[in-house]
């Protein structure tokens, strides 16, 4: 009601003028006198008639018109004054809003300007960490190069160790072989001279020749020996490398069977593919057990172009593959046929 007041001060002021003036006008005091007239006729009945006076003219009510044009100026200049107040107010809120909005713009600005920089420096950084990493990888791969290097300096050097003593040990026969055969001729040398002094000791001849045979023959017994344990050493490093070499056998049935597990693991695919689907997969790896290729080798019929690329996928996802039990069982190229 006084927004309405407000927004229409002139019509509100003459709306209010108009019912002072009905108020007035149905205030001022009416008189209705009468006047009554007997007429009369001959056998009749006399009639008695009313006559209206005449109503005196309404009594008017004069309002100032001065103070009304005064009351609507004051009233219309207070409208003015509004209406600029408000129109200073609207202005003013424009100015305000437009000052937020681009106030806002600058904000959106700085923040795309701020998603823009931390993106960068996100980019940085793992960029920064992808070189780590592959700094670290290197590391890691010359490390592991150097270790086997070292082992090989080490073999090589155990290799050439064996040889020395190899080499020690037939010098150390050759040795032996001298004394035994400078033994051999001082002792047919001194046969020769027991002979010669035994041709006239026909028994002492025959004890030194008995003693001599029994020499030989020990000498034959002892050399026998030493050749049924050198045979029996053979045969035990043989027997023992017999072993070894079936150990690292079954150590790489388990070794190739762990890493088609793992493959077999992390098989997926969305298509219905037949059980008895089955490919040979060839696996090229690095030392660390990281791929470097996959091919898919003969397949059955069952085998479709789907199980083919996701057996491929599950070789990839299956990186690093496992780690040998022991380093002389690791093979850059290992071939395994899988089944889903």
């Amino acid at each position: 009601m006084i927004k309405f007041i407000v927004k229409h001060p002139i019509s509100v002021f003459l709306a209010v003028v108009l019912h002072i003036a009905i108020l007035v006008v149905f205030s001022v005091k009416w008189t209705e006198d009468t006047e009554v007239l007997k007429l009369s006729t001959q056998g009749e009945k006399k009639h008695e008639i009313k006559q209206i006076k005449q109503i005196e003219p309404m009594k008017t009510f004069t309002v100032d018109a001065s103070q009304v044009q005064a009351q609507l100026s004051k009233l219309k200049a207070d409208q003015e004054a509004r209406k600029l107040e408000q129109q200073r107010l609207a202005a003013k809120t424009d100015k305000e809003r437009q000052r937020l909005k681009e106030l806002q713009r600058k904000q959106k600005l700085e923040k795309a300007k701020a998603d823009k920089a931390a993106k960068k420096a996100e980019e940085q950084k793992r960029k920064a960490e992808k070189e780590r990493k592959k700094t670290e990888e290197a590391k890691r791969l010359a490390l592991l190069e150097k270790k086997k290097a070292e082992a090989e300096r080490k073999k090589a050097e155990k290799a050439k160790q064996a040889a020395l003593d190899a080499e020690k040990k037939t010098k150390q026969a050759k040795q032996k072989a001298a004394e035994a055969e400078k033994q051999r001729l001082a002792e047919e040398k001194k046969k020769k001279a027991l002979e010669k002094e035994l041709q006239d000791k026909a028994k002492e001849k025959k004890a030194l020749e008995k003693a001599a045979a029994e020499a030989k023959r020990k000498k034959e017994q002892q050399d026998a020996a030493a050749a049924l344990q050198r045979q029996l050493d053979e045969e035990a490093a043989e027997q023992r490398e017999a072993q070894k070499r079936k150990q690292l056998l079954t150590l790489r049935e388990t070794y190739i069977s762990s890493i088609a597990a793992k493959v077999k693991d992390n098989w997926r695919t969305p298509a219905r593919i037949s059980p008895d689907a089955q490919c040979d997969l060839k696996i090229t790896q690095s030392p660390g057990g990281n791929i470097t290729s996959v091919k898919v080798l003969n397949c059955n019929k069952e085998a479709t172009e789907q199980f083919k690329k996701d057996a491929e996928k599950a070789v990839y996802r299956a990186e690093p593959l496992p780690a040998p039990p022991v380093k002389e069982l690791f093979e850059r190229d290992i071939t395994f046929k899988f089944k889903p």
